[in-house]
Order: C-alpha cells, then sequence, then structure tokens
C-alpha cells in the first residue's frame, strides 16, 4: 500500500512513516504544494489541513480516487466539514496515537475491497441476467416457488427478485439439511433449492410447512404442486440450457436416465421419455446405470 503524507511537521510525518513502515506500507512525505499536484497513485492520502491551507480544496479533488484522511489540530467547517463534503473520507484529531491512524488506514482500506467485490459481483450479476429475459416479477412477498427448467434460470430470477425487492437471502439446499427439523427464524428470507430431489411425500410436506415462512423455493422440474404462489418459467425458450454440442439420443437418454430416476418412479419417468418401462429397464443395463434407492 502506498501513502502520501502531506504534513510540514518533519517529525510527525516521519513517524507516521516508520509506524506504516513497520506495518509493510510505503510512504512519501511531502508538503510542497507543487509537489503534492504532481503525485499520484497513492492508495492512501494523510493530509494536513494546516499544511494544505487554502489549497485543500484542489489537494482532495486531485486525489479523489484515494482514500484521504484529515489530520486536523481543531474540528471546524474549514478544517472538517467542507473537507468531508468534498471528498476526504475521515479526520484524526493531533496529537494521535498511531496505532488509531493504522486502524483507521486499515478500516477504511478493508472498506474499500469491500466496495470493489461488490461492485464486482453487481457487474457480474448485470451481466448474467441480460442472457435470461425473465417474465414480470410477482408483486407479492414469499413464500414463493419458482419452477424453472434449469437452476441456473432459477437463481437469476430469485436474485432478481431480491435485489428489486432489497431482500438479503440465507441459502439452503435441502440435500445438506435435515428439513423436517431445521428451525426457520420468521425474521428471515430463505433461498431454498433441490426440493426437486424429495419424494412426493416429502415435497408436499416440506411446502406445507415452508407457506409459514418468508421463503423462496427452486423446483426444477414440470411437477404439478400446490403452492399459494408460483412462478413458472419452465417454458421460457432462453431459459433452457444447451451444451455447446447436440447430444446423440444415446447420451440423451443415459445422461437424463442418471439424473433423475431418483427423483422419479420408473412408471413416470419412462412415460417422460416416451418409452415403456420395460424399455427403460433394458436401457439402464445397457448404459450401466444403477439403479437408485
Amino acid at each position: 500500500m502506498n501513502v502520501l503524507i502531506i504534513e510540514n511537521e518533519t517529525y510527525l510525518a516521519q513517524s507516521i512513516a516508520t509506524k506504516l513502515a513497520d506495518n509493510g506500507h510505503t510512504s512519501c512525505i511531502t508538503s510542497s504544494f507543487e509537489e503534492i499536484m504532481n503525485k499520484n497513485g497513492f492508495d492512501i492520502v494523510l493530509l494536513s489541513t494546516n499544511t494544505a491551507g487554502i489549497h485543500y480544496i484542489d489537494m482532495i479533488e486531485y486525489h479523489k480516487n484515494s482514500i484521504i484522511i484529515l489530520m486536523v489540530s481543531y474540528v471546524s467547517d474549514d478544517t472538517v466539514s467542507k473537507p468531508l463534503k468534498l471528498g476526504a473520507k475521515d479526520y484524526i484529531i493531533k496529537p494521535f496515537m498511531m496505532d488509531e491512524l493504522v486502524r483507521k488506514i486499515e478500516h477504511y482500506l478493508a472498506f474499500k475491497d469491500l466496495e470493489n467485490d461488490i461492485e464486482f459481483f453487481k457487474n457480474y450479476f448485470a451481466f448474467i441476467q441480460n442472457e435470461l429475459q425473465t417474465p414480470t416479477l410477482p408483486q407479492y412477498n414469499p413464500p414463493l416457488l419458482i419452477k424453472a427448467s434449469s437452476q441456473r434460470s432459477a437463481d437469476i430470477y430469485a436474485m432478481k427478485y431480491a435485489i428489486e425487492r432489497g431482500l438479503r437471502f440465507d441459502f439452503l439446499s435441502l440435500k445438506n439439511i435435515s428439513w423436517e427439523k431445521f428451525e426457520f427464524d420468521k425474521h428471515k428470507t430463505y433461498y431454498v433449492i433441490d426440493c426437486e430431489n424429495l419424494k412426493k411425500h416429502e415435497k408436499k410436506e416440506f411446502l406445507e410447512k415452508a407457506v409459514h415462512y418468508n421463503i423462496i423455493i427452486s423446483m426444477i422440474a414440470d411437477d404439478k404442486v400446490v403452492f399459494s404462489n408460483i412462478v413458472d418459467i419452465t417454458n421460457m425458450a432462453n431459459n433452457l440450457e444447451i451444451g455447446s454440442e447436440i447430444l446423440s439420443i444415446r447420451d440423451y437418454e443415459r445422461i437424463v436416465i442418471s439424473k433423475f430416476e431418483g427423483r422419479y418412479p420408473d412408471v413416470e419417468l419412462a412415460k417422460k421419455l416416451g418409452m415403456s418401462r420395460k424399455s427403460l429397464w433394458e436401457k439402464r443395463k445397457k448404459y450401466g446405470i444403477t439403479r437408485k434407492k
């Protein structure tokens, strides 16, 4: 981390630089207005308002991409209030403990990293949701069940709903919890996946429980279910996830049987594949697929 120290009290400036060096940071000390306005690329600027004088406005504007912490002898509109309005992040009153200055610096560096992370994820989500032309979001509140043809499309829809509603989710997979014993908090909102992997009677019991909480459920199936609020995006063409290559019928059958045989009884799975139960048995044997219990 690079720090610019703008301070005309030589002893104080050098003490700060030494302390920052002990913490692995590189410092540059100056009190010259010309030098200050010709240096950039600093993560932190420690600005003494006594040193800056009437030029603090220009200094703050020039270093607006840096984290600016004011070093002041007293608090007033000119030393603190106006600089903060112009873009400085914080101030510390002289004389101060070096550890307190370091704490402020590390706090704002961590905060900036967090801001960068948030911006990255916001940009990523904006990027991927452009691929999914979702229908108008429902006006009602959770509980809500999203039926989709892929987990990805359900996730994007749920995240878009959360962002527009200002919700924050706790994420749960029904593969990883014993939902019968799980204590849902009525003050939280949950996003629950893998509902489609429950057995028919388990699914019914879970949905009956879910209606009493703030839960958004994704179901990657076209099964008929009874629930208070359902959004069905299974028939949207751009929600169907197709790989980079067209599968052969053999590969398609093998993948579908392997993936869904634990979800559906043989009779229902065979019907969905357009074949008899006997044919399903034969194909399972042909593809070397062991029947899941």
